[in-house]
């Protein structure tokens, strides 16, 4: 039996070795440091370009801080168990896939976003060939917070966005023969893909999966003289024609074609006129096919007329905002609105891929075009031609 002392003792080792379970014992604060604010306001759309698919979306990050913030790395998985990574831009890669809206051409430094500034991250991201799509993405960015005492490197996660499920619309042939570049380019600063129209409170990119058509010479090469040319430079007067069975949702003829352009800039265009005479066909399902800067007096339609594919609706021409003379700008959106409206995407029937041209710099220098490039299997069927590629309609 222990005594009173002994048993004093046991009780203050006990009190000793116990765990502190005080309520006043302090709890570690793990780090916090703010970052960006990462968005994806439109789902992401998929479609076949040469055998591959190509996920199309933009990923918008703003800096609501009070300090620069350099953004060094963004990461595109597949938002399932595995994490796959699909898309890892760093560096030069990077720089060339964002920028800031309102900037028409490349910032110097583009990862730099300052405070209360957004960057888009333009992505235009293709597959292995065979690869399945997933069905969400979602996002790591890495960046350093340029805190006054020194940077902190911070890697965020999220804007989790599942695909879209809508298929691209299925179109036939706006022109007839060839040979036709398919001008774009899903980098160009200041093209299509990146230009934000903010229209009735919302900012959209009607133009995201447009293309500009321009029919080649027999030399194959495009003219760089601004000096007057033949009427069918570039396929001018060219007949332009129906995608499909539709209802002509807006026809519009009122503004004249645009002679040569002198050497120099041109004058501004007001917004309401850069689309210069244009008809939008409602193929339904809230698609639209939009086909701009047709020749003055050639529009053969009007709203509310039921057209067949193959139908001629208008001629290509030069009016409204055309830097690079007669050509046929075409693109499908979800409303009839030029600018008004979100790019949505769609593929053609069939086509005969050519060639390409290995850019746009040099398309318009007056390089050729190169027979092998994008060649592979032809006809190509239910795909949308390669940037630059040069093709022939049926």
């Amino acid at each position: 039996m222990l005594s009173a002392r002994a048993f004093s003792l046991v009780l203050l080792l006990a009190f000793v070795a116990a765990p502190d379970r005080s309520p006043f014992h302090a709890q570690e604060r793990a780090a916090i440091v703010e970052s960006v604010d990462l968005l994806v306001p439109v789902a992401p759309a998929t479609v076949a370009i040469m055998g591959k698919t190509h996920i199309v979306y933009e990923l918008h990050l703003t800096n609501l801080l009070a300090v620069d913030v350099s953004i060094t790395r963004i990461q595109v998985k597949r938002d399932d168990p595995g994490g796959e990574s699909i898309a890892d831009y760093r560096g030069g890669d990077l720089s060339s896939r964002i920028g800031r809206p309102g900037l028409r051409r490349a910032e110097q430094n583009p990862q730099i976003l300052g405070p209360g500034l957004r960057t888009v991250a333009y992505l235009w991201i293709a597959l292995p060939e065979g690869a399945v799509a997933p069905k969400a993405v979602s996002h790591r960015v890495e960046l350093d917070v340029m805190r006054p005492t020194g940077s902190v490197h911070v890697a965020v996660d999220g804007a989790s966005a599942s695909l879209s499920t809508d298929a691209p619309v299925v179109l036939a042939s706006p022109l007839r023969g060839g040979p036709w570049v398919a001008i774009y380019d899903p980098l160009l600063k200041g093209g299509h893909r990146t230009a934000f129209y903010t229209v009735d409170g919302r900012a959209r990119i009607p133009a995201r999966f447009a293309i500009d058509w321009v029919r080649l010479p027999a030399s194959g090469v495009m003219e760089r003289s601004q000096a007057p040319r033949p009427a069918d430079w570039n396929g001018y007067g060219a007949e332009v024609l129906a995608v499909g069975d539709s209802i002509v949702a807006a026809a519009l003829d009122d503004i004249a074609d645009n002679a040569p352009a002198p050497a120099g800039a041109a004058a501004p265009i007001k917004i309401e006129n850069e689309s210069g005479n244009y008809v939008a066909l409602d193929l339904g399902h809230e698609r639209f096919a939009v086909y701009e800067h047709l020749q003055h007096g050639s529009i053969a339609v009007k709203a509310g007329d039921r057209v067949t594919r193959g139908q001629v609706v208008g001629r290509l021409g030069n009016s409204g905002s055309s830097s690079i003379g007669p050509h046929l700008h075409f693109h499908v959106s979800d409303a009839s609105s030029p600018v008004a409206a979100e790019g949505r995407p769609f593929v053609f029937e069939r086509f005969e891929q050519l060639g390409a041209f290995p850019s746009i710099d040099a398309l318009v220098a007056g390089d050729s075009w190169l027979p092998h490039a994008y060649r592979g299997v032809n006809p190509r069927k239910l795909e949308r031609p390669g940037p630059n590629a040069v093709v022939q309609f049926p």
